[in-house]
């Protein structure tokens, strides 16, 4: 396989992974969302969850976005959310701004590669 094809592929299977989890983000925070979960008074159980979805929830938790209270039951902290939220998407901009010129050097180079390995 070439250097093009292993990047597509790569980038494919990267995009899959992202793409699962974040719908499982979404999902953990519907649960808390559509419960109105939102405080530690309206805390609800975690057994509810998919057994699938305690991972997701176990990085919400690192997170300070789910927190928990007294026996089993958490709630989403909308505020730790938003934070968190912002705070990535500074993040993302950031990278952004370091990765596309080394995307762009990249691809550069595998046009140059080619055309002379012809």
């Amino acid at each position: 396989m070439n250097i093009g094809a292993t990047t597509a592929v790569t980038t494919a299977v990267n995009a899959t992974i992202i793409a699962v989890i974040q719908a499982q983000r979404r999902k953990v925070l519907a649960h808390f969302n559509d419960q109105q979960a939102l405080s530690p008074e309206q805390a609800v159980p975690t057994a509810g969850l998919e057994p699938a979805l305690h991972s997701t929830l176990t990085q919400l938790r690192a997170q300070g976005i789910i927190k928990d209270v007294e026996d089993g039951r958490a709630y989403l902290d909308a505020d730790a959310l938003l934070t968190y939220e912002k705070k990535t998407a500074k993040d993302g901009r950031t990278a952004l701004m370091v990765m596309v010129p080394i995307f762009v050097a990249i691809a550069v180079a595998i046009v140059v590669a080619v055309a002379l390995s012809r």
